[in-house]
């Protein structure tokens, strides 16, 4: 998911393959926030709030857990650092 976003993003300009990304000149990197046996809020906060001077986008998605009801979301700490 995260990398059909950032090619959605920085996808380059005229590179005769397909389509350019909203942002053709941004950067992209990865923060591994989602390989820990569960999430906590100062995880989420300590990611969404890495390198700001050189992230101009941050993007999360938040969703539905297995139950297919409950939708997920920012907590308080993670709520205060965007």
């Amino acid at each position: 998911h995260g990398t059909r976003c950032a090619g959605e993003v920085s996808a380059a300009a005229n590179n005769n393959i397909c389509g350019v990304g909203v942002a053709y000149d941004s950067k992209v990197a990865g923060i591994r926030m989602l390989d820990q046996p569960f999430m906590t809020d100062i995880i989420e906060a300590s990611s969404i709030s890495h390198m700001p001077q050189v992230i101009d986008i941050y993007s999360a998605s938040w969703g539905p857990t297995d139950n297919g009801k409950t939708v997920d979301g920012p907590r308080e700490l993670t709520l205060q650092a965007m």
